[in-house]
């Protein structure tokens, strides 16, 4: 189990215990954190100032932040 904090824009914060076969897409795809964090689907995930791969294990990271992708315009 790894215990990581979730952020989604400037005041909400959650704290969640994921399984270490858990991936970050899993994070990004649960409608019930996304829900909790008002955040929209299709965010991605940052640590520590870098977006996070999708196949990415939880349990390497303690504190991720939500942000919405902006949207392309061609």
């Amino acid at each position: 189990m790894a215990a990581v904090t979730i952020r989604y824009g400037m005041t909400n914060e959650i704290r969640r215990d994921f399984d270490n076969d858990e991936s970050v897409g899993d994070l990004l795809n649960n409608r019930s954190i996304l829900g909790a964090l008002n955040a929209p689907e299709g965010c991605s995930a940052v640590s520590m100032g870098e977006t996070l791969d999708h196949g990415s294990s939880l349990g390497n990271y303690t504190s991720i932040t939500l942000e919405k992708q902006a949207s392309s315009k061609a």
